[in-house]
């Protein structure tokens, strides 16, 4: 069986591993990106969910005037200090603790994958978004074809020496954090909101979720 201080354990390095080296650049990319929007200067209050140790605020090209950060696993006391604007509290991952159509624009960044029932969550975000906000979301394009292909480079050549697992603990970990392949998410994105999306492709930009490690799509409310 799986032990789960072993899955804590490669998580942490994971993520560090996320934004170091060729994956790095490619994750800087993904963020960059998603500021490719024509995004109003009058936004008020930018919510992000899920941030992590590696929050999207850093590749904000638009002014606001609070960044509320919330995240499943416990913040670190001052972890923002350094940006006065950003206010950061942890919640339970179902619930939204803001009311509804209070936000200008909602960033959830490499995060909906691992999300039960993601349909209902997304209309939770929608709620908490005013009349004309944004939805901006971030996906890997696991299972696609590259991404499958990038994944087993890191099986052969990287878990070993840099994790510590074995191959199959390595599946296991990517099986119980990506609940959610990008064919159904999208699926589920372009039935609901088809009309008021723009979506974008990285690094590749041809549309093709096989071409591709990264998807970005902005649902306007």
């Amino acid at each position: 069986m799986f032990k789960k201080k072993i899955f804590k354990k490669l998580t942490s390095k994971y993520n560090d591993h996320a934004y170091t080296g060729l994956m790095g650049y490619f994750m800087k990319k993904c963020h960059q990106d998603l500021e490719n929007f024509p995004f109003s200067d009058k936004i008020k209050n930018v919510l992000e969910i899920g941030a992590g140790n590696s929050p999207h605020y850093k590749f904000i090209n638009h002014p606001y005037k609070k960044y509320y950060i919330i995240d499943t696993t416990e913040i670190k006391k001052n972890y923002y200090k350094n940006n006065p604007k950003v206010l950061a509290k942890k919640y339970n991952g179902k619930k939204i603790p803001f009311k509804n159509n209070f936000f200008d624009r909602i960033i959830i960044s490499h995060c909906l994958e691992h999300i039960n029932y993601p349909e209902k969550f997304i209309f939770e975000m929608i709620k908490k978004l005013k009349k004309g906000g944004i939805l901006s979301v971030s996906l890997p394009t696991d299972p696609g074809v590259l991404f499958r292909l990038g994944r087993t480079y890191l099986k052969l050549f990287s878990i070993k020496n840099k994790y510590r697992i074995t191959a199959n603990e390595f599946d296991y970990m990517n099986a119980t954090e990506h609940v959610n392949s990008i064919f159904g998410l999208n699926s589920i994105i372009k039935y609901n909101f088809k009309n008021s999306i723009k979506e974008s492709f990285i690094p590749f930009r041809v549309k093709s979720f096989d071409l591709n490690l990264f998807y970005n799509v902005h649902i306007i409310k």
